[in-house]
């Protein structure tokens, strides 16, 4: 009896009727906050997952028969924190680094969204030479594009004076959001209420009456949330979130291009609704409202073709720099790791190992010009070891 009442409560705050099951340990929840706040098992479970992948792939050889496998329920089964305590300190440096920088996701599955759907065969006859999307290769199909709705209420019906000549700029910070968390999902549309919840996360535009003055300032916003808020980086890249955008008020159909941000806001209007289902009553509110301000977004779009294109230019201009800086900085990391002979520096002793010196033929030099004599050069020695660990 004692047992059937413990899991009609939640196992953190003792709430009734707990509509979920954490998958790792059964514990009974009721809520997002409390899944979160009852244990680091999401992040174990994860982890476990790229772990035991990073091992596969590293001891590639001829593994054991099938009778010297192990069931995983064997008390000799390297599972959960014992399977890290096997690792080394700097395997779990190269794990931590792995889960921040988003390489991770290279360990998944590959995923297409669902805006890439034909996208390649119209550019290679239009422009006979490779694009963005072409570059990617082929792994991976795009899933089916989600339904545009039927029919969508003018705006005039939604309220009597004009709307603010900034909202177009609310338009990419909410479409960021959308395909960041769809991306850093997976498309797994089940997985609520966290997918339209990092939408919220990333869009300062669906949390609250935020305004922007330039299609930069609403991309680069999203960016930064999404940081902020502990999200990981999405496989799509941190310039690919932002390509994803202007690919989106683009549109795939040149008779309708707004036919793309039409599907996109109708999807995520649909995330939010099911997402709210899935939150206890107390906790929809802020779900209720992000939904009313895409129904809206929805209803200005579905008039305003020439600000889509207009947009969808200013967009691609903002991915055209943010790509141009993570290319400017994986050339300073490639720079780097030549000079280290490795991807990490080596290690370092003592006081004359603190700045970034290394010896060629018998001669200290720094990484771009010799060694400067003592007192000179000391701001460019402190940005370079800045340098270093920024990018460590």
């Amino acid at each position: 009896m004692a047992a059937v009442v413990s899991e009609s409560l939640c196992g953190l705050c003792s709430a009734s009727a707990p509509p979920y099951t954490c998958p790792r340990c059964h514990c009974r929840l009721c809520s997002l906050r409390c899944y979160r706040a009852h244990g680091p098992c999401a992040e174990a479970f994860y982890r476990d997952q790229v772990l035991e992948a990073l091992r596969t792939e590293r001891n590639s050889a001829p593994g054991p028969g099938l009778r010297e496998l192990r069931e995983p329920l064997d008390p000799g089964w390297p599972t959960g924190r014992g399977l890290w305590e096997q690792l080394s300190e700097a395997e779990r440096d190269g794990f931590r680094r792995l889960l921040s920088s988003g390489e991770a996701a290279a360990l998944l599955p590959r995923w297409r969204p669902w805006w890439w759907r034909g996208r390649r065969r119209v550019e290679e006859l239009a422009a006979g030479s490779g694009t963005e999307e072409d570059e990617e290769g082929g792994e991976g199909q795009p899933g089916p594009a989600p339904p545009v709705p039927t029919s969508v209420s003018p705006l005039s019906a939604l309220r009597a004076a004009p709307p603010s000549p900034l909202v177009r700029f609310q338009l990419p910070n909410v479409l960021f959001g959308y395909a960041f968390a769809l991306s850093l999902h997976g498309g797994d549309e089940t997985l609520l209420p966290e997918l339209p919840d990092a939408a919220i996360a990333a869009s300062a535009a669906l949390r609250d009456r935020r305004a922007f003055t330039s299609t930069a300032e609403a991309l680069l916003s999203a960016r930064r949330d999404a940081r902020a808020a502990g999200l990981p980086l999405s496989p799509l890249g941190d310039s690919g979130a932002l390509l994803a955008v202007a690919q989106l008020l683009e549109g795939r159909d040149s008779c309708d291009p707004g036919t793309d941000v039409a599907a996109a806001l109708w999807h995520l209007w649909r995330l939010l609704k099911a997402g709210a289902r899935a939150l206890p009553p107390p906790e929809r509110g802020r779900f209720r409202g992000a939904r009313r301000k895409v129904g809206f977004l929805l209803s200005w779009s579905r008039g305003a073709t020439e600000e889509l294109a207009h947009l969808a230019r200013e967009a691609r201009g903002v991915h055209a720099e943010v790509a141009a800086e993570e290319a400017a900085v994986a050339q300073i990391r490639k720079g780097l790791e030549k000079v280290w002979g490795g991807p990490r520096p080596p290690p370092r002793e003592g006081r004359v190992d603190q700045a970034p010196w290394v010896i060629r033929d018998g001669v200290e030099e720094v990484f771009g010009g010799p060694l400067p004599p003592s007192g000179v050069g000391t701001d460019k020695a402190v940005q370079g070891q800045r340098l270093i660990e920024e990018l460590n």
